[in-house]
């Protein structure tokens, strides 16, 4: 199992990166909010390029542009710490994964608001 810790320095941070004929199964995600500012709204995004073939038969996305779908968001507080392994049994990123950070639904970064991943490819 693979991981990457990252601080959310930006609004948004990338967490893994497309991998071409791959999954990206999470297996863990942990969140250290103890020392952020404020409560943290964090949304796990898939990011993916949709393949020409697919666009020609479907007409529904734009050849070589990123898509992103939302694939889970949580909220956690000021002074917490969560860790969720579960609920994750069916949570799969087709292309690359990011975290987006928000405050009462304002894109805001916090370094010291810390995300966890552990992911496998399949």
């Amino acid at each position: 199992m693979a991981s990457i810790v990252q601080n959310m320095v930006l609004s948004t941070e990338p967490l893994v990166t497309e991998k071409r004929n791959a999954k990206v199964k999470p297996s863990l995600i942990m969140v250290d909010n103890v020392l952020a500012l404020n409560d943290s709204e964090l949304t796990f995004q898939d990011v993916f390029t949709t393949d020409a073939s697919i666009v020609a038969a479907t007409g529904g996305a734009v050849p070589g542009a990123a898509q992103v779908v939302d694939r889970l968001r949580i909220n956690v507080s000021v002074d917490a710490c969560v860790s969720m392994r579960d609920e994750l049994r069916d949570i799969k990123f087709l292309g690359g994964a990011q975290v987006i950070r928000e405050e009462a639904g304002v894109l805001t970064a916090d370094v010291n608001c810390h995300v966890t991943l552990g992911y496998s490819h399949e």
